[in-house]
């Protein structure tokens, strides 16, 4: 199963919580899971599981959330963070207290796969919210902004790897699927996270997606976009970056010039 945990935190000093905190937290949340599947996940070419932490300004609290798609690894996170604990944060010199724990979505493979091939209609978009600062890796550089061919390409790699019973592997279809998802319109602003003082430069904000071409492949991207909340998109998703919600659009979106 796949099972999003959502956690309402603070720290015990009051201070301002910052995305780039999901770089410590991951750390802590290694030191408590048994040391093999802690080896076993640094070594994984593609983690089971990503976590973040920001403010959720609707909700007026900061929220750590945790999402694995392995049985193992999620009861292994269930028994490390129980309800009331206090994790001291010894680079940060702080204490943060943790809520109770939460299943805020729970899902599979399967299920994702049913909706997005068995609904009546193919989306025609979706509008992706970025949560915590999000990039990409390309030819040595960070790319600071929504590139659809590495957005599909980063969620292809995750489902393939994650999911060998359902694989998606069209001759070409990373560039099928990024010529048919259309950047639309967007909100974003440059962002940094930090890993270990070391700065990288992110975006941050909303974009609209508009998917045209087949039905077939507006289906695979539905799928892909649908998964993006439980995965997260681009590099660092472990450590605290990438961390996305979504909100489909089932009609065609107007086209510049059209009556």
């Amino acid at each position: 199963m796949i099972r999003l945990i959502e956690i309402p935190v603070a720290l015990s000093d009051g201070a301002h919580i910052h995305p780039s905190m999901g770089s410590v937290l991951h750390g802590a949340l290694m030191e408590r899971i048994p040391p093999e599947l802690a080896e076993q996940l640094h070594g994984a070419s593609v983690r089971p599981y990503r976590q973040s932490i920001f403010f959720d300004r609707e909700r007026g609290e900061a929220l750590w959330q945790i999402t694995s798609c392995d049985d193992r690894v999620t009861e292994a996170f269930r028994e490390a963070l129980p309800a009331g604990l206090s994790l001291e944060l010894r680079q940060k010199d702080s204490i943060l207290e943790l809520g109770k724990p939460v299943l805020a979505a729970e899902t599979s493979f399967e299920a994702l796969a049913d909706q997005a091939f068995g609904a009546a209609d193919a989306p025609r978009g979706a509008q992706v919210f970025f949560d915590t600062p999000t990039s990409f890796k390309r030819a040595g550089s960070y790319v600071i902004f929504p590139d659809t061919l590495l957005i599909f390409q980063s969620l292809l790699l995750r489902w393939n790897a994650l999911c060998p019973s359902i694989r998606l592997e069209e001759e070409n279809i990373t560039e099928k699927l990024a010529s048919s998802a259309q950047l639309s319109r967007y909100n974003m602003h440059s962002a940094v996270f930090s890993v270990e003082g070391v700065r990288i430069t992110c975006f941050a904000g909303s974009a609209h997606l508009r998917f045209h071409g087949t039905d077939a492949v507006r289906r695979i991207l539905g799928l892909l976009i649908s998964f993006a909340p439980y995965i997260g998109i681009g590099i660092k998703t472990a450590l605290g970056m990438g961390a996305v919600h979504i909100a489909f659009q089932e009609r065609r979106e107007p086209v510049a010039g059209e009556a």
